[in-house]
């Protein structure tokens, strides 16, 4: 039935399109594998019947869902990236945004917007410019390359060609200064050697010194050979005397009866001695400097023996030299220092002492040749930083001559070369040309459609807060009065949050998926839903099931919202239902005119649904006033009973919204339900007693009331409204006056306005 409408009002089904089958196919009936487009008719403003023509914008908000508003209920349960889904869950726009979301970022890839063949044969090009640039500007390339050849040369000579710098430089097959002087400095440079005259004579001096200053030492020591015995001696009674000796060392008397104690004759001989100890200490010395000024001599002698060069020196020196003793011990040079003779044959000083001038002649020689080195080294560094200079420029000028030829063979073979990347430039500038405003065209669309997908929430829900919020409160009045909302506030973008302030604490405001439970999340996706389609004043809101999406304890709220408020009088409201009792509450506060029910029931074997449209009014007074035209008495009175609970309630409910809801009832028994006389007689009484209280419900009330109280409580009447009809044998007829009484008082309280604060 809903699908139905939805086809007829919409051009498609969303159940459908969210499964992506093609609607024809999805209505298909599956036995008959038949599709009939259903046809729908309304009544305009002047009565006539007219054709409803599908408009998908005009009527989308007409219907409200049970899945629609299951979704938003768990909405809250979804990870943060996907609340952007409530408002679509919630107005059923899914479909738009998986269309917007199904769109690239960029088809760039798909068009040809860059002129990359254009750009590759442009840098070519470029190339080619700058080929034809190096050869128009070869004359100046050339005289640069003399001007910093000239420069070189002159850095070696003022006034010297480039041509006589490499005339210098030499070459393999024409050598020049430079392998001169490579040939001269490849040659081993003869050593100084170091020896003089005055360096052996010194030398000599001093170990004649230091053997004269021993002999001398050594005489004092021979005079006294005697008292170095008794040194010895008194030094070793004296360690005697270290290990605790108490005996004479040489007697082994007991030193308390010795004649005299030897180790004090010791240490007084030893004191008497310090003389010839500090003598011998220099005799050691004076060996010790001996031993050095020889090894110094012979040293000396060495460094000649080893620098004597050809066979013009004498034999005998030659001789000596060779027969020098390796560890010299002794005055063995004491004949070179005139202290003994010269033994026949052997060198003298003289000789010697020629043979270090010639070396030293040969010294001056080799200091000459090394200075003179150090500046031919100086030279040939030079002219080598000027052989690497003249290669570097030679290079340079070989590769301007290269460059010069390839330049001018690009020149000449580039239309042929790039034959093919011309034709493909040329094509490469009509698809550009024809793709680029597509390219525009695409990205703008793609921005206009996502703002308007961004904006679309803000749209929807523009000038629906208080009303939504109102709705919110009137399906929560069992709520305490701090837990309704004070303000709400609805997202303006896909990426918003619903934000709400509850009464108690206005000032503060909380995320309302946070903080509400699913029922109420239910009554506020619902009261959105409302809110909506108030604001677009829809002439007809379609409840596909989703009274069944609320829960049991919300019910009442929603069901006396819709239907007891003037906010949807104007609109035609088809409810479907699984829940008999809320129909039939339904049934109670509409006339029985304003309201029809039909019955839908599954098939009896032939797959055709069973409706029926003729079923009797729910409403408890219409049955009373049917049941009593039938002269059905005793079902009369039983729907009266119904009817008077119903709008005693109604009657008490509707005086405490004018705060004058405080009665007294009397109960037979404690816990017990008051009877319907007490209450009614309870409610009448309070009626009576508001004398400032006028209002036009007032008085039919009181008469009502009168009416129904007038027949006495033990007439059978009353005993049915107060205990309701059993079935019961024999029993006398009820009086039919006085039933149409009470059906009549019914009617009458029944067409009263008693709806809160009304």
């Amino acid at each position: 039935m809903c699908e139905g409408l939805e086809y007829a009002l919409l051009g498609s089904v969303e159940e459908a399109d969210s499964k992506r089958i093609e609607a024809n196919t999805y209505l298909t009936n599956t036995h008959a594998n038949a599709f009939v487009r259903p046809t729908l008719k309304a009544t305009d403003h002047q009565g006539q019947e007219v054709d409803v023509v599908a408009n998908a914008d005009m009527f989308r908000f007409c219907f409200i869902e049970k899945n629609r508003i299951d979704a938003f209920s768990r909405i809250a349960a979804r990870p943060a990236a996907r609340r952007t889904e409530l408002i679509a869950t919630l107005f059923g726009m899914e479909k738009f945004n998986d269309f917007v979301g199904n769109f690239n970022e960029s088809m760039d890839a798909q068009l040809t917007l860059s002129s990359g063949r254009q750009l590759i044969l442009a840098a070519r090009r470029t190339a080619l410019t700058g080929d034809q640039a190096l050869i128009d500007g070869q004359a100046a390339q050339w005289e640069r390359l003399a001007t910093e050849e000239a420069a070189l040369a002159a850095s070696h000579k003022e006034g010297l060609a480039y041509s006589e710098l490499a005339g210098v430089i030499g070459s393999p097959e024409a050598p020049g200064r430079l392998q001169e002087l490579t040939t001269i400095l490849d040659a081993v440079p003869p050593n100084v050697v170091g020896l003089t005259r005055e360096g052996l004579v010194g030398v000599l001096t001093k170990a004649a010194d230091d053997y004269a200053e021993l002999a001398k030492i050594d005489g004092q020591l021979d005079a006294l050979v005697r008292q170095v015995s008794f040194k010895e001696l008194f030094t070793a009674v004296l360690q005697l005397q270290e290990g605790g000796a108490d005996h004479c060392p040489a007697c082994d008397t007991p030193l308390h009866v010795a004649a005299s104690n030897p180790f004090d004759k010791a240490s007084a001989g030893l004191k008497d001695l310090e003389g010839l100890g500090k003598l011998q200490d220099e005799r050691k010395s004076a060996i010790d400097g001996l031993a050095a000024s020889s090894r110094d001599l012979r040293g000396q002698l060495s460094i000649l023996s080893g620098s004597l060069v050809g066979e013009s020196e004498p034999a005998n020196v030659i001789a000596f030299l060779d027969a020098l003793p390796p560890e010299p011990r002794g005055a063995w040079w004491a004949h070179l220092s005139g202290d003994s003779a010269t033994p026949e044959g052997q060198a003298t000083l003289e000789q010697l002492l020629l043979a270090v001038d010639a070396i030293e002649a040969r010294d001056v020689a080799s200091r000459q040749a090394r200075e003179e080195r150090e500046a031919n080294i100086v030279e040939r560094n030079e002219l080598i930083a000027l052989s690497a200079s003249m290669q570097a420029q030679d290079a340079k000028r070989q590769k301007l001559v290269d460059d010069l030829m390839a330049a001018a063979g690009r020149i000449a073979a580039f239309d042929v070369t790039n034959a093919d990347l011309i034709v493909e430039v040329a094509q490469e500038a009509l698809d550009v040309e024809r793709d680029s405003p597509i390219k525009a065209a695409y990205d703008r669309f793609l921005t206009l459609l996502k703002s308007y997908k961004n904006l679309l929430p803000g749209t929807l829900m523009a000038g629906i807060n208080g009303t939504a919020m109102e709705l919110y409160n009137e399906f929560n009045a069992g709520d305490l009065d701090d837990d309704k909302l004070s303000a709400l506030s609805l997202p303006e973008t896909g990426t918003g949050k619903v934000f709400i302030s509850f009464r108690g604490k206005p000032e503060i405001r909380v995320d309302a998926l946070h903080v509400l439970s699913e029922g109420h999340v239910r009554c506020l996706g619902l009261a959105i839903l409302l809110a909506k389609a108030i604001a677009i004043q829809t002439p007809l809101v379609v409840f596909d099931d989703a009274i069944n999406a609320i829960d049991h304890d919300h019910r009442r709220g929603i069901r006396e919202t819709i239907f007891e408020n003037d906010r949807f009088g104007q609109m035609q409201l088809l409810v479907t239902c699984h829940s008999n009792e809320f129909i039939k509450d339904i049934q109670q506060q509409l006339p029985a005119a304003d309201c029809k029910v039909y019955l839908f029931r599954r098939h009896s074997g032939d797959y055709q649904p069973r409706i029926r449209g003729d079923l009797p009014s729910l409403n408890y007074v219409a049955k009373a006033r049917e049941a009593r035209d039938s002269l059905q008495n005793r079902d009369a009175l039983a729907a009266s009973r119904q009817a008077l609970e119903m709008l005693s309630e109604k009657i008490w409910k509707w005086l405490a919204s004018h705060e004058h809801g405080e009665i007294s009832i009397q109960l037979s028994r404690v816990g017990g339900e008051p009877g319907l006389r007490n209450l009614c007689a309870a409610i009448l009484k309070k009626l009576r007693s508001l004398a400032t209280f006028d209002h036009p419900n007032k008085p039919i009330l009181i008469n009502a009331l009168e009416r129904i109280l007038g027949i006495p409580a033990p007439n059978s009447v009353w005993v049915a409204l107060n205990k309701g009809t059993h079935e019961e044998a024999d029993r006398d007829d009820f009086d039919g006056n006085l039933v149409e009484d009470v059906v009549v008082a019914l009617e009458e309280m029944a067409r009263l306005d008693l709806r809160d604060g009304r």
